[in-house]
């Protein structure tokens, strides 16, 4: 791995280790900046979106960082040389996924209960052995890769779908599975999407020492839902959807 790569990875670690054992103050202003970057135009609509964030959030200081109860990696899929899919105007799929996770990661510092660790916080590639690996060293609670779908033959293929690994005698299974329906379910109901079901392959979160799963938010081939997914508040919508449900999953998984 490219040393930008082994850097990003060893500064997720830090972050991870700093959420839940220390007690410092942290300013938003390069926060949103971390968000921003390497986000391509701002357009005015973007640029009054993030005010309007910033004033949700308030300019104060950060949560206090006492200990939380959850720790969450979150893989923002392709990087660096890997695209991802390509849409119909031309967006590249990794920007989508580094979005999202990035304002997953926003929420989590605003969190009480839940840290967010970032596989990669730039546009790099990591091997898929170093994203489930980073999860493995940390003992994630949850392991959850960003993705956004692609159908080359069938521009009208929409919706949303969650996977899970075919190997359905992996220790994880039972809840991986039970975190992918709660995810589909509270998708596509608050996004009024298509519902394509939860979904098996033989995918690398299979390597993931805990309960792991992968969200396709969207078919970038498909123009219209392109456009939604290029929107920055259509990912943040889609990002405090994922946040909240992770958050009532382990919170239903802790009481049992």
């Amino acid at each position: 791995m490219g040393v930008i790569a082994k850097n990003v990875m060893s500064c997720s670690v830090k972050m991870a280790i700093r959420a839940r054992n220390c007690n410092a103050d942290h300013s938003l202003s390069p926060l949103l900046f971390g968000i921003l970057w390497p986000m391509k135009v701002l357009t005015a609509r973007a640029v009054v979106f993030l005010l309007v964030l910033v004033c949700i959030c308030g300019w104060g200081q950060l949560g206090q960082s006492q200990a939380k109860r959850f720790l969450v990696v979150i893989d923002p899929g392709h990087g660096g040389w890997d695209p991802g899919a390509i849409g119909y105007y031309g967006t590249q799929e990794k920007d989508i996924n580094l979005n999202i996770a990035r304002f997953l990661r926003l929420l989590g510092l605003y969190d009480e209960e839940i840290s967010i660790v970032l596989t990669r916080s730039e546009d790099v590639y990591v091997p898929h052995r170093e994203r489930t690996g980073l999860a493995n060293r940390l003992k994630a609670d949850l392991f959850v890769s960003i993705h956004a779908n692609a159908h080359p033959k069938s521009p009208a293929a929409n919706g949303i779908e969650v996977l899970v690994h075919e190997d359905t005698d992996l220790p994880t299974y039972p809840q991986s599975r039970a975190l992918a329906l709660l995810l589909q379910k509270r998708l596509t109901r608050a996004l009024g999407v298509t519902d394509r079901g939860i979904k098996h392959q033989r995918l690398f979160i299979r390597w993931a020492q805990m309960p792991a799963v992968l969200v396709e938010t969207g078919f970038l081939t498909n123009p219209a839902e392109e456009l939604k997914l290029r929107s920055f508040l259509y990912q943040w919508t889609v990002a405090q959807i994922l946040f909240d449900t992770i958050k009532e999953y382990l919170r239903h998984a802790k009481a049992r």
